[in-house]
Order: structure tokens, then sequence, then C-alpha cells
């Protein structure tokens, strides 16, 4: 009879042991399958999103979402605007972001949306762009969209996307005495000369007169602005003017004003 019981006794030691042995098995088991469904954390921050900011968009949205911050920061953009500046709202937009706006892209209906909320500035001072981002944007917290550039736009000098327009009057190549047009130039030279950046410079005319005299009045119009940056410690090697002549007109020749959009050396800094 004792060892009757000893062997029951073995006989339940050896099957709870089984059982242990099992249980551990899918435990561990568990405890790997789990650790390996964790999603990878992103640090890509156009992936993440900002979950606050003063001007902010969600995804697939053109509406612009401000906070008690924004009062500050747009008082910030009028005070840098000044009095002779053009205010560049530039809208960004993810690839696949759906479009359900009547803008062209999501972009521009970003900037229009920001533009709103600059009603002292007059449309004339205002420029909308926009441009696709590197990476998409976040699909659930709102995110920044908007960028703000100021431009110069005063009568003889103007800048536009890449370049800048400098206008001369009519068989005019000294148009350097102007304050503005120095002022200008002088940022243009304290900038690339502290950057390496080339500077092209090419001048333009009207369509009054014979095409080889105005192709050598573009020339004359590019080389006293090389002139002037090269005075101002750009070197020379620096810069490249060239003349278009009378070949690539902006505006109708037709009229007085068309014709003085056309008298123009363009200024393009390439890096």
């Amino acid at each position: 009879m004792r060892n009757l019981l000893a062997a029951i006794f073995v006989i339940a030691w050896l099957i709870l042991g089984w059982f242990y042995h099992q249980c551990s098995k899918e435990c561990e088991g568990s405890a790997t399958t789990s650790t390996e469904s964790v999603a990878p954390v992103t640090t890509d921050p156009a992936a993440v999103g900002a979950a606050s900011g003063p001007l902010m968009y969600r995804y697939s949205s053109g509406d612009a979402i401000t906070n008690d911050d924004w009062a500050a920061r747009k008082q910030d953009i009028l005070a840098s605007l000044g009095a002779d500046k053009l205010l560049e709202i530039t809208g960004l937009y993810g690839e696949a972001e759906v479009n359900n706006t009547t803008f062209e892209n999501l972009g521009l209906a970003r900037a229009d949306a920001a533009r709103k909320l600059f009603p002292e500035i007059p449309d004339e001072r205002v420029r909308l762009m926009s441009r696709m981002m590197a990476s998409a944007p976040n699909e659930t917290n709102p995110f920044e969209a908007c960028e703000f550039e100021y431009r110069v736009n005063t009568e003889n000098v103007k800048e536009i996307a890449d370049k800048t327009l400098i206008y001369f009057p009519f068989n005019s190549t000294n148009k350097l005495n102007d304050d503005q047009v120095e002022s200008y130039l002088n940022d243009v030279a304290e900038r690339v000369t502290a950057s390496g950046e080339k500077v092209v410079l090419t001048g333009h005319t009207d369509d009054v007169g014979d095409e080889a005299s105005n192709t050598a009045l573009g020339q004359r119009r590019a080389d006293i602005v090389k002139a002037y940056l090269i005075s101002k410690g750009v070197p020379e090697a620096q810069i490249t003017a060239t003349s278009a002549g009378e070949s690539q007109p902006v505006s109708s020749n037709d009229t007085e004003a068309g014709r003085q959009q056309n008298r123009r050396t363009e200024l393009q800094i390439i890096k």
C-alpha cells in the first residue's frame, strides 16, 4: 500500500511539472508576440505634427486655426512688413492630402485663409504662393503649413519669387542714382560677400529702336548694376552680366506702362 501511494505521488508530481513547463512556454510566446507588435516611434517633425501654435491647419483642410498667441504673431508680421515691402504668404500642402477647395491646391487655400487674417493690408501688397511639403503632414494633429516672407516692393525695385526686378526709365542706364535701388543693392552686396553666392544679372529693354541697339542697351543696364555691386565689395568673379535686349518682354510694348515694365534688369542670387 505504501509503495502504491508513493507511485501515485510521483506520477502526480510529473504531471504537475509537465503542465508548468507548458504554461511557461505559452507565457513566453505571448510576451514575445506582444513586444513585436509595438509600432516604431517616428521622430520626423512633419510626420509627428505640432499640437499647438499661433496658426495651424488640419489634414486635407484649408481652414486656418488660430489660438491666443496669434494676436502677438500678427503684430510682429505687421511691424516687420514696414511701408515699402510686400507680404508673401506661402501655403504648404502634402502630396496625398485631398483638396476639396476651389483652389488649385491646398497650399493656395491655406495661404488665402492666412491672408484673410490681415484685412488691414491692401491686396496689392500681398502675394499668395504654394509649395508641396517634403514629407507628409500629420493626419491627426494640427500642423504648421504657412510661411511669411517680406519682399521689396518699391517703385523701382520689386522682388518676385526667385528674382528681383530693377526698373529703368526710357533709354536710360543711369538708374542707380536712386535711394531705393542702392539700398536694395547694398543688402545684396552684404549678403553675397558673406555667403559666396553668385549674382546673375540680365538686362532687358522695350522694343523701341532696333534689336542690336536694344541688346547693347540691355548689356549696359546689367553692367551698371554689376559695377555698383563690385564697388560695394562683391568679387567680380561672383557676378555674371548678360543682355536679353527686347527678346523677353514681361508686358505689352503697345502701352507706355507695359514698355516701362520691360525696361529692367533682373537680378538672381544663385546658391
